[in-house]
């Protein structure tokens, strides 16, 4: 029979109304609350980057390739056929979709309101099947097979909301050309309404026929203002846009990323990282202290016991593992109902979105939660390990203690 680990579940499950396991149950609460705080940030704040991401991505793609001069201008410059080498970048493993756009402002008037839009305009070969994730009424634009170009219009909620429009409705779009005194107006008709919550883009984009803005600008039917790149895994955009710029595209012709693009959303993102991380810190320095405390209490309430047990002849190596064991049970145990806590309300607000968020703010509704099996592994076994370490330090106290003066402490 192993003597210290009879002795370390007689403190831990002996009488309910000792002090010692009183200690235990505080000490496990404080382990669990924390790791359920560490895995619920960590999720939610990985769920918000990916999903904030996954929009930017979705409506852009991560890499654009458009002429220098069009980076700060919604008048383009068009690329002509042969200062980007498309076929090439398809070939590539990490591509997912390759297509071209055209961006152009103009002005959406109804009966009685207008506002200012920038159109953009893309053919058959753009994701739609990634953009269909945010259409919430009505349907993408639909082609014609002959080379007309459709006479539909994709709009933002936000717009919608402004214009007082629905699916179905018509709109006139005018644009300014600077060779004509007077705008040239086209009659649309909405096909779809979508929110990507992103605002900067809800509120200013719309999408069209890609023939429709090339006529207006009386472009050849190869020249566009630039191509969006998708690729399977966002991580390799800044790789693969290096690869573009000194492989695939002459050198009037530039490659960014979004990160490039839209610094400061990025660098929000990483501010709300560097966030979460202060947060898992913190959780994790609870955790840490509680531990070391609970161990120095139930070292002191037991003093009366260690000299009993040194006097009859128990080393402190057998004693220190009595503690050792009440540790071991009061971190276990922590871990497991903490990841219990953790994953069931992140698992609830998968399902159910209880938590809110402003949209006007953060760009989404309801916060979002993603299950990185590595960062909470990691969050597991991080504190498994160190909390493990860290609880040997007050176990030290007990080579101090002398058995006499033990006996005889209240």
């Amino acid at each position: 029979m192993n003597l210290e680990l009879f002795i370390a579940k007689r403190l831990a499950l002996g009488d309910k109304k000792s002090f010692s396991r009183f200690i235990i149950r505080i000490a496990i609460v404080a382990i669990s609350l924390s790791v359920a705080v560490m895995i619920i940030s960590s999720c939610m704040v990985s769920g918000f980057s990916k999903e904030i991401k996954e929009r930017i991505f979705g409506f852009w793609g991560e890499i654009h390739i458009t002429n220098f001069e069009n980076s700060e201008s919604f008048e383009s410059t068009p690329i002509k056929k042969g200062q980007v080498l498309i076929e090439k970048i398809k070939l590539s493993n990490d591509v997912k979709n390759i297509a071209p756009f055209i961006i152009k402002a103009g002005i959406l008037k109804t009966e009685n309101e207008m506002d200012g839009i920038v159109l953009k305009g893309v053919d058959v070969s753009y994701d739609w099947k990634t953009i269909q994730d945010f259409i919430k009424d009505g349907n993408g634009i639909k082609y014609k097979s002959d080379s007309t170009s459709s006479k539909e219009i994709l709009i933002s909620q936000s717009t919608a909301k402004k214009l007082n429009l629905k699916v179905g409705d018509k709109v006139i779009v005018y644009f300014i050309q600077k060779e004509l005194s007077a705008p040239i107006g086209r009659k649309l008709k909405v096909s779809g309404i979508f929110q990507t919550g992103l605002e900067e883009y809800d509120q200013q984009y719309a999408l069209v026929d890609i023939q429709l803005l090339r006529q207006l600008n009386q472009w050849q039917t190869d020249e566009v203002a630039g191509y969006e790149v998708r690729l399977h895994d966002m991580r390799k955009m800044d790789a693969f846009k290096d690869s573009i710029y000194y492989k695939y595209i002459d050198q009037k012709v530039n490659a960014q990323t979004m990160r490039d693009i839209n610094r400061n959303i990025f660098e929000w993102l990483d501010l709300t990282r560097v966030s979460g991380y202060m947060i898992l810190a913190f959780a994790f320095l609870i955790a840490v202290l509680n531990m070391v405390t609970a161990l120095i209490i139930l070292i002191i309430d037991r003093t009366n016991m260690i000299g009993i047990l040194k006097s009859i002849g128990a080393s402190n190596k057998s004693i220190t593992k009595v503690f050792v064991y009440n540790a071991a049970y009061i971190i276990l145990n922590g871990l497991f109902w903490g990841n219990v806590m953790g994953l069931g309300i992140c698992i609830l607000q998968q399902h159910f979105g209880f938590i809110k968020m402003n949209q006007e703010n953060y760009y989404l509704s309801e916060a979002p939660v993603y299950f990185n099996l590595l960062s909470i592994l990691l969050i597991n076994v991080g504190t498994l390990l160190i909390c493990t370490f860290i609880m040997l330090l007050p176990t030290r106290l007990i080579s101090k203690i002398s058995p006499i003066k033990a006996i005889r402490f209240e």
